[in-house]
Protein backbone atom coordinates (compact mmCIF):
# COMPACT_ATOMS: atom_id res chain seq x y z
CA UNK A 1 0.00 0.00 0.00
CA UNK A 2 1.26 3.42 -0.85
CA UNK A 3 1.55 6.52 1.43
CA UNK A 4 -0.95 8.29 -0.91
CA UNK A 5 -3.65 5.36 -0.74
CA UNK A 6 -3.00 5.72 3.32
CA UNK A 7 -3.62 9.08 3.07
CA UNK A 8 -6.67 9.23 0.70
CA UNK A 9 -8.50 6.82 3.05
CA UNK A 10 -7.72 8.19 6.07
CA UNK A 11 -8.97 12.20 4.09
CA UNK A 12 -12.22 10.23 3.53
CA UNK A 13 -12.77 8.41 7.01
CA UNK A 14 -12.16 12.10 8.13
CA UNK A 15 -14.70 13.20 6.06
CA UNK A 16 -17.60 10.77 6.67
CA UNK A 17 -17.20 11.02 10.56
CA UNK A 18 -17.61 14.94 9.85
CA UNK A 19 -20.44 14.27 8.09
CA UNK A 20 -21.62 12.13 10.79
CA UNK A 21 -21.68 14.40 13.15
CA UNK A 22 -24.56 16.35 11.64
CA UNK A 23 -26.29 13.45 13.20
CA UNK A 24 -29.27 13.61 15.91
CA UNK A 25 -28.70 10.10 17.53
CA UNK A 26 -25.64 8.86 18.77
CA UNK A 27 -24.40 5.71 20.33
CA UNK A 28 -20.74 5.07 21.35
CA UNK A 29 -19.61 1.30 22.01
CA UNK A 30 -17.05 -0.19 24.35
CA UNK A 31 -16.72 -3.94 22.89
CA UNK A 32 -14.79 -7.26 23.51
CA UNK A 33 -14.94 -10.23 21.60
CA UNK A 34 -13.53 -12.93 19.16
CA UNK A 35 -11.74 -12.79 15.49
CA UNK A 36 -12.35 -16.24 13.70
CA UNK A 37 -10.14 -15.64 10.46
CA UNK A 38 -10.20 -19.47 9.07
CA UNK A 39 -7.24 -19.40 6.75
CA UNK A 40 -5.47 -16.97 3.97
CA UNK A 41 -5.14 -18.65 0.38
CA UNK A 42 -1.98 -17.50 -1.29
CA UNK A 43 -1.50 -18.93 -5.12
CA UNK A 44 -4.22 -22.00 -4.39
CA UNK A 45 -2.08 -23.01 -1.38
CA UNK A 46 -4.19 -22.56 2.19
CA UNK A 47 -2.53 -21.44 5.42
CA UNK A 48 -4.81 -22.35 8.77
CA UNK A 49 -5.20 -18.81 10.90
CA UNK A 50 -5.85 -18.91 15.14
CA UNK A 51 -8.55 -17.16 16.47
CA UNK A 52 -7.79 -14.07 18.77
CA UNK A 53 -9.48 -12.13 20.64
CA UNK A 54 -10.64 -8.72 19.87
CA UNK A 55 -11.22 -5.14 21.93
CA UNK A 56 -12.59 -1.61 20.41
CA UNK A 57 -14.78 1.19 19.79
CA UNK A 58 -17.49 2.11 18.15
CA UNK A 59 -18.93 5.29 16.80
CA UNK A 60 -22.35 5.91 15.03
CA UNK A 61 -24.77 8.67 14.41
CA UNK A 62 -28.23 8.39 12.69
CA UNK A 63 -28.53 11.06 9.67
CA UNK A 64 -31.83 9.82 8.80
CA UNK A 65 -34.61 7.87 10.71
CA UNK A 66 -33.06 4.16 11.15
CA UNK A 67 -30.34 4.59 8.87
CA UNK A 68 -26.89 6.33 10.14
CA UNK A 69 -22.89 5.72 9.59
CA UNK A 70 -20.75 4.36 12.22
CA UNK A 71 -17.34 4.12 12.27
CA UNK A 72 -14.98 1.33 14.56
CA UNK A 73 -11.38 1.21 16.01
CA UNK A 74 -10.48 -2.19 17.54
CA UNK A 75 -7.31 -3.76 18.15
CA UNK A 76 -6.20 -7.11 18.68
CA UNK A 77 -2.59 -8.75 20.66
CA UNK A 78 -3.01 -11.26 18.65
CA UNK A 79 -4.12 -11.19 15.50
CA UNK A 80 -3.97 -14.11 12.70
CA UNK A 81 -1.24 -15.78 13.88
CA UNK A 82 -0.70 -19.24 11.47
CA UNK A 83 -1.84 -21.80 12.80
CA UNK A 84 0.76 -24.27 11.60
CA UNK A 85 3.92 -22.35 12.68
CA UNK A 86 5.69 -22.97 15.51
CA UNK A 87 4.90 -21.88 18.57
CA UNK A 88 7.75 -21.43 21.22
CA UNK A 89 8.11 -24.01 24.35
CA UNK A 90 10.79 -23.46 27.16
CA UNK A 91 12.83 -26.91 27.19
CA UNK A 92 12.24 -28.54 30.43
CA UNK A 93 15.56 -27.91 31.56
CA UNK A 94 13.89 -23.88 32.14
CA UNK A 95 10.12 -24.87 32.88
CA UNK A 96 11.12 -24.09 36.59
CA UNK A 97 13.34 -21.08 35.63
CA UNK A 98 13.89 -17.78 34.88
CA UNK A 99 14.36 -15.62 31.53
CA UNK A 100 12.94 -18.81 29.17
CA UNK A 101 11.59 -15.88 26.01
CA UNK A 102 10.80 -17.18 22.91
CA UNK A 103 13.04 -15.89 19.48
CA UNK A 104 11.30 -13.06 18.30
CA UNK A 105 10.77 -14.53 15.34
CA UNK A 106 8.03 -16.67 17.10
CA UNK A 107 6.47 -13.60 18.15
CA UNK A 108 2.52 -13.34 17.88
CA UNK A 109 1.10 -11.10 15.82
CA UNK A 110 -0.69 -8.22 16.68
CA UNK A 111 -3.52 -5.80 13.94
CA UNK A 112 -5.93 -3.11 14.27
CA UNK A 113 -9.06 -2.91 12.42
CA UNK A 114 -10.78 0.67 11.06
CA UNK A 115 -14.11 0.42 9.39
CA UNK A 116 -16.64 3.03 8.14
CA UNK A 117 -20.24 1.64 7.92
CA UNK A 118 -23.90 2.16 7.04
CA UNK A 119 -26.04 0.58 9.44
CA UNK A 120 -30.05 0.12 9.31
CA UNK A 121 -31.78 -0.39 12.78
CA UNK A 122 -35.49 -1.78 12.97
CA UNK A 123 -36.51 -0.71 16.15
CA UNK A 124 -39.52 -2.28 17.97
CA UNK A 125 -42.88 0.29 19.28
CA UNK A 126 -40.56 0.89 22.55
CA UNK A 127 -37.09 0.23 21.41
CA UNK A 128 -36.11 -1.84 24.10
CA UNK A 129 -34.41 -3.90 21.21
CA UNK A 130 -32.97 -2.75 17.82
CA UNK A 131 -32.32 -5.75 15.28
CA UNK A 132 -29.60 -3.89 12.61
CA UNK A 133 -27.81 -4.82 9.62
CA UNK A 134 -24.78 -3.30 8.69
CA UNK A 135 -21.82 -3.23 5.77
CA UNK A 136 -19.26 -1.19 4.96
CA UNK A 137 -14.93 -0.51 4.22
CA UNK A 138 -11.42 -0.42 5.93
CA UNK A 139 -8.61 -1.50 7.00
CA UNK A 140 -7.25 -4.28 8.83
CA UNK A 141 -3.29 -4.19 9.72
CA UNK A 142 -1.34 -7.30 10.74
CA UNK A 143 1.89 -6.54 12.63
CA UNK A 144 4.95 -7.45 14.60
CA UNK A 145 8.32 -9.84 14.42
CA UNK A 146 7.78 -12.24 12.23
CA UNK A 147 7.13 -12.87 8.43
CA UNK A 148 3.36 -11.89 8.49
CA UNK A 149 0.90 -13.72 5.87
CA UNK A 150 -1.59 -10.94 5.94
CA UNK A 151 0.24 -7.64 6.47
CA UNK A 152 -2.09 -4.55 5.44
CA UNK A 153 -5.58 -4.36 3.01
CA UNK A 154 -8.65 -2.90 2.62
CA UNK A 155 -11.85 -5.06 3.72
CA UNK A 156 -15.46 -5.28 3.03
CA UNK A 157 -17.54 -6.22 5.94
CA UNK A 158 -21.04 -7.05 6.51
CA UNK A 159 -23.50 -8.68 9.39
CA UNK A 160 -25.86 -7.72 11.82
CA UNK A 161 -27.06 -8.13 15.32
CA UNK A 162 -28.94 -6.44 18.37
CA UNK A 163 -28.60 -3.77 20.21
CA UNK A 164 -30.64 -3.11 23.59
CA UNK A 165 -30.87 0.63 24.24
CA UNK A 166 -31.38 2.54 27.94
CA UNK A 167 -31.27 -0.67 30.27
CA UNK A 168 -29.74 1.84 32.94
CA UNK A 169 -30.33 5.49 31.91
CA UNK A 170 -28.10 6.17 29.03
CA UNK A 171 -26.52 2.13 29.61
CA UNK A 172 -27.73 -0.62 27.18
CA UNK A 173 -26.00 -3.37 25.20
CA UNK A 174 -25.35 -4.76 22.33
CA UNK A 175 -24.21 -7.83 20.01
CA UNK A 176 -22.55 -8.35 16.73
CA UNK A 177 -22.01 -10.82 14.66
CA UNK A 178 -19.83 -9.70 11.35
CA UNK A 179 -17.94 -11.17 8.28
CA UNK A 180 -15.06 -9.76 6.50
CA UNK A 181 -13.42 -10.10 3.24
CA UNK A 182 -9.63 -8.76 2.42
CA UNK A 183 -8.03 -8.94 -0.93
CA UNK A 184 -9.52 -11.11 -3.98
CA UNK A 185 -7.68 -13.58 -5.26
CA UNK A 186 -3.79 -13.92 -3.75
CA UNK A 187 -3.98 -13.33 -0.27
CA UNK A 188 -7.42 -13.39 0.25
CA UNK A 189 -8.70 -13.63 4.03
CA UNK A 190 -12.33 -14.48 4.99
CA UNK A 191 -12.77 -13.58 8.75
CA UNK A 192 -16.25 -13.45 10.95
CA UNK A 193 -16.53 -11.59 13.99
CA UNK A 194 -18.59 -12.05 17.37
CA UNK A 195 -18.64 -9.30 19.87
CA UNK A 196 -20.87 -8.00 23.19
CA UNK A 197 -20.21 -4.30 24.10
CA UNK A 198 -21.65 -1.97 26.64
CA UNK A 199 -23.69 1.31 24.77
CA UNK A 200 -24.06 4.59 25.59
CA UNK A 201 -26.97 6.01 23.80
CA UNK A 202 -27.22 10.03 23.41
CA UNK A 203 -29.80 11.66 21.92
CA UNK A 204 -32.37 9.60 22.52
Amino acid sequence: MTIHRIFTTVFLLIAVSAFAGAAHATDITLFVGAEMPGSIKTDDVKTALDNGPVYGLRFGNDFVRYLGLEHTFAISPDFMFPGDAIHYTCPSADASGADCRPPTEWAETKGFLYNSNLILNFPDMDQRMVPFLTAGVGLIHQYGDRNLPVGTKFAFNYGGGLKFPNLAGPLGARVDLRGYRAGVLSKSVNMVELSFGLMISLGR
